[in-house]
């Protein structure tokens, strides 16, 4: 499949599959409510460190490795299944040894162990399943599944709402959401083994992924972990400094407050997650960069997503003190304060992207590692700080400081790489927003070709 083509299937279903996803947070939102929904996406995060920890940072080793075709799917399928079966037991004892009656109620422990099950095992095959739709050139086949799983849970979720009394079917919204991560990772796991069957194309013919590496030393555990571990460590301190606003929060504030601050808290996600869109291609582009003219398009990215934050920022500041208590219901009548001090923090949390691709990509994880640390260091004192004087609105500006002195260092330090100004970091002007438009003209231009060939073979 031609890398246009590629690109464009997966920014496609990516942002169908950010779609669905959002749909499905609305949808738990106005079931639940602001109290409940607290509970439920602090679970769902809480899990998430969990997960994220356990991967080892073995997405970013099977990549690289099953890419280059240095290992068989066969054996990074065997590596996915152990990681599984050691992460069950290790996550399902910290949940039981974390379990509080008040911190989740109506739930008993046994389920709250079966949830925590499905969510880590779920995550753990699609994140790592995905590193083998990759090396078959199929990376947009995860997301495309996701779309029909969250499509699912979307219907199930309002069905079950419907018919059933009240904490059942707070219960069943339970059940549907992790029992569906379950699915959706048996499922992406089932179809990269079935890919066995198929024999892609490379560049010396026709190989059998499953069954076929390249000559040379053959490559083990041991080498995929020493490989992963570096940007494992950087990426799950980048990962807990974020949020670590929502694992202290329960200590300090009311579940209404906690599913307020969650909600205004996924709107940076979700912007940060199309920044992301581009973060593992720019790392490839910085990492084949021969003329050294990869830093101008860093600070072209840098000045398109702040352009793009400061509209969007503006645009829920006009409406979103009407529009989040229309879209996720009346309980959410704090999200807009919320979010006002989640603002400064988007800016930075976007434009960072770019410049923590661009350290990977050059082989500087030093700097990505210490902009990590000031991020967490400075995200756990601010909380106590600001939260203790401004209650929840303090949490969500902890959050917004620790990001911008991240960003700080971030910018800082490129300036050892590439000489700019102040402007050359602020907003696009009328010159990038051509380049833009000529890209992205340049990148659909052959997929129009393709498809105006086949309408008049057709």
């Amino acid at each position: 499949m031609a890398i246009g083509n590629l690109l464009y299937k997966s920014v496609y279903w990516k942002t169908a599959q950010l779609i669905s996803s959002f749909i499905v947070t609305v949808i738990y939102a106005r079931i639940l409510r602001s109290a409940v929904t607290g509970e439920f996406y602090s679970l769902v995060y809480l899990l998430s460190l969990c997960t994220s920890l356990f991967t080892f940072g073995l997405d970013i080793g099977l990549n690289y490795y099953l890419s280059r075709r240095e290992i068989t799917t066969a054996f990074a399928v065997r590596i996915i299944g152990i990681l599984v079966l050691l992460a069950l037991p290790a996550g399902l004892s910290f949940l039981w040894w974390y379990d509080q009656p008040a911190r989740f109620p109506g739930i008993g422990l046994h389920q709250l162990l079966l949830f925590s099950a499905c969510q880590i095992a779920g995550v753990l095959m699609t994140v790592l399943a995905g590193t083998i739709f990759t090396a078959y050139g199929q990376n947009y086949r995860p997301a495309q599944w996701g779309v029909f799983i969250n499509g699912a849970t979307a219907v199930l979720s309002v069905v079950s709402a419907a018919l059933l009394p009240g904490h059942r079917a707070v219960v069943a919204l339970f059940f549907i959401y992790f029992g569906f991560s379950l699915i959706q990772g048996l499922v992406l796991l089932i179809a990269a083994i079935r890919l066995n069957a198929k024999a892609p194309v490379a560049d010396d013919g026709v190989v059998d992924l499953a069954n076929t590496v390249r000559q040379g030393a053959p490559v083990g555990i041991r080498d995929i972990l020493r490989f992963s571990s570096g940007a494992f460590v950087t990426n799950f301190i980048f990962f807990v400094g974020a949020r670590m606003g929502l694992y202290l929060l329960p200590y300090y504030a009311t579940s209404a407050n906690q599913g307020n601050y969650i909600q205004a808290y996924k709107l940076v996600e979700y912007a940060g997650l199309i920044a992301g869109f581009i973060y593992y291609p720019f790392i490839t582009l910085v990492a084949r960069d021969q003329a050294g003219q990869i830093t101008e398009k860093v600070l072209l990215l840098v000045r398109l997503s702040n352009t793009a934050v400061l509209l969007f920022s503006l645009g829920v500041l006009a409406t979103g003190w009407y529009l989040f208590p229309v879209i996720f219901g009346p309980s959410f009548n704090s999200m807009y304060n919320i979010f006002i001090g989640f603002i400064p923090g988007l800016f930075a949390a976007c434009s960072s992207t770019f410049f923590t691709a661009y350290y990977f990509g050059i082989g500087h994880f030093r700097i990505n590692l210490i902009s990590a640390s000031i991020q967490l260091i400075s995200a756990v004192a601010l909380f106590f700080l600001f939260t203790r004087a401004w209650g929840i609105h303090g949490t969500a500006l902890a959050f917004s400081m620790a990001a911008l002195l991240s960003m700080v260092y971030d910018c800082w330090m490129f300036r050892r790489y590439a000489g700019y100004t102040l402007k050359d970091l602020l907003l696009a002007g009328r010159s990038d927003w051509t380049r833009l438009e000529r890209a992205i003209r340049s990148g659909l231009t052959p997929i129009v070709q393709r498809r105006t060939r086949r309408q008049k073979n057709n």
